[in-house]
């Protein structure tokens, strides 16, 4: 008895065991602030742009310590054979080694300039490097707020047509009744089931959207693509629909304040107009300082000890070297040429930057102005078409209206919600641009 209470309570406990072990993990579902963490931290682009700040900080530091002198220490040991003649006039192959030992160093006095302008060239350098990684941050920030939305809209198109053809299915299958009790035609069934088709169609592509919608955010946050992939879905029913009442001129005139793009292009500029200065400095003279001390000893001198030979041949030197460029085949004068072209290259460049972010945002607060009024405009239509077709669904349960007419206003409605849906999400994004733009965080 005892024993087949056990097998009783033992059966149970195995059939949850194992029904627990082939639960699926569970799915990580992605926030917008962590698929943004994930891109900055993986993306190459970006990724790209820390090395190139790393290595702009080393030639800023290579520039500040060229302003320190050289130091050099150099051991020298030789050993050399030859025949020599002794005293009783016969030769002999004999050996004899030496040594030697030296320290110099050497400090540029004057170069034109040319070091303090390099530190201060690769000083705004490295600040540049700073700024355009800052740049391609924010810039995948909103491409991954983009796609993060295109994936929100997809998923919302592929829930809307399933329900349309939930309600269609089951219009089908009132109609079908009807064609049994002959109350329609066979043309009228043949009616509602081609609107099944078409909607197991549009149920299809929307599916299709959204998996490639899905592909684009998971190679974005260069994650391999995979199934399980989901994201929060927040809730924007205000979001995007505030009012904007700043125009774009002042909206411009606070991005010339933060955006990092504007900033690296003054930068460029400026790091152009020393180029400038280092060109022009090549062609003054240098003046350095040199100055060493050496010994050495040789085994030749048999007369003089190790200690002794390196006290006496102890020998300081120091001097200056003054360098004058004459002629150097044009080479100095076509680099300060180049240098100044470059530099009204950086200044259309910036003048560039600046206009670019003043045609954007003007094109984004468009954007935000007209997707406002389409939004509403779909919403009255959407409400309109929602009553239609409640009227209609009534009058075709009640039989006083053709399934044509029926499949008329539901069409109706099923165009009305897509264009509201396409254009809310058109106004959330065109709304987060216009903020991106002002420098504030993108949040759902």
């Amino acid at each position: 008895m005892i024993e087949a209470m056990k097998i009783r309570f033992l059966i149970p406990a195995l059939f949850l065991l194992f029904a627990a072990a082939d639960l699926p993990a569970q799915t990580k579902v992605w926030t917008l602030d962590e698929c943004i963490g994930r891109a900055l931290g993986y993306n190459l682009q970006v990724r790209q742009a820390g090395l190139s700040v790393e290595i702009s900080q080393v030639n800023q530091e290579q520039a500040m310590a060229s302003r320190f002198p050289t130091l050099d220490a150099s051991v020298r040991q030789n050993f050399s054979w030859t025949d020599k003649q002794n005293l009783a006039g016969n030769y002999e192959f004999t050996g004899s080694n030496g040594s030697s030992v030296s320290l110099n160093s050497g400090v540029t006095l004057f170069n034109g300039f040319r070091k303090q302008n390099s530190i201060r060239q690769t000083s705004l350098d490295y600040q540049r490097a700073v700024l355009d990684a800052e740049s391609m941050r924010q810039d995948i920030a909103l491409q991954v707020l983009d796609n993060y939305l295109q994936v929100l809209y997809a998923g919302e198109l592929v829930t809307n047509s399933g329900n349309q053809l939930t309600s269609t299915g089951r219009q089908l299958q009132l109609a079908g009744e009807r064609l049994n009790l002959r109350i329609i035609s066979m043309a009228d069934y043949l009616q509602v089931k081609a609107q099944e088709s078409a909607e197991k169609l549009t149920l299809a592509n929307a599916e299709k959207q959204l998996l490639l919608s899905r592909i684009n955010l998971m190679q974005l946050l260069e994650i391999p693509v995979h199934d399980t992939f989901a994201i929060a879905v927040p809730d924007l029913s205000g979001t995007g629909l505030q009012l904007i009442t700043d125009d774009a001129g002042v909206i411009y005139e606070k991005a010339l304040e933060i955006r990092p793009e504007v900033k690296s292009a003054t930068l460029k500029k400026r790091i152009a107009g020393y180029e400038t200065a280092i060109a022009k400095g090549a062609m003054l003279p240098t003046l350095s300082l040199n100055a060493g001390v050496s010994t050495s000893y040789s085994s030749v001198a048999e007369g003089l000890k190790f200690a002794s030979q390196l006290d006496h041949n102890f020998s300081p030197v120091a001097g200056l070297t003054l360098s004058v460029p004459i002629f150097q085949q044009k080479q100095l004068k076509s680099q300060v040429s180049l240098a100044m072209i470059n530099a009204r290259s950086a200044e259309i460049s910036e003048q560039s930057t600046l206009n670019q972010l003043r045609k954007n945002i003007e094109t984004a607060r468009a954007a935000v102005v007209a997707a406002g009024k389409e939004f509403q405009a779909s919403e009255e239509q959407y409400r309109a078409m929602t009553a239609s077709y409640e009227v209609a669904t009534e009058r075709f349960n009640q039989g006083v209206i053709s399934p044509v007419d029926y499949l008329f206003e539901k069409t109706n409605l099923i165009n009305a919600e897509s264009k509201l849906l396409q254009s809310r999400y058109n106004l959330i994004f065109s709304y987060k641009e216009l903020e991106y733009y002002q420098g504030k965080p993108l949040t759902l």
